[in-house]
């Protein structure tokens, strides 16, 4: 899954679900995880801007999602476990390596 996308002011974002996928973690333990740290570091109002929504192709359901930035996402997996981290910064250098379409 490449979760990489580019949003309307063409930041390069993260999913939560990748995230997941990365670090071995649950999504709603990611979910949990990045809304205290946004909450912390923008207030609960901030959360907002971070917030999408992402439709399941296997049974059409919605699941609220965060797309981070880089600079977010790597705060939120600097709480986690080495590996994870690497992972994460791995992925990032991948993803920012690939041309912009």
């Amino acid at each position: 899954m490449n979760a990489l996308t580019l949003t309307e002011a063409t930041a390069l974002t993260m999913s939560s679900r990748e995230i997941a996928e990365l670090t071995g973690k649950e999504h709603r333990n990611v979910m949990r995880d990045t809304r205290a740290m946004l909450a912390e570091l923008h207030g609960e109002g901030g959360m907002l801007s971070f917030e999408h929504t992402h439709r399941n192709p296997q049974n059409g359901q919605e699941y609220p999602i965060f797309l981070l930035p880089k600079r977010e996402t790597l705060i939120l997996v600097s709480g986690y476990n080495l590996q994870m981290r690497a992972r994460i910064i791995d992925r990032w250098q991948e993803l920012e390596a690939q041309p912009v379409a």
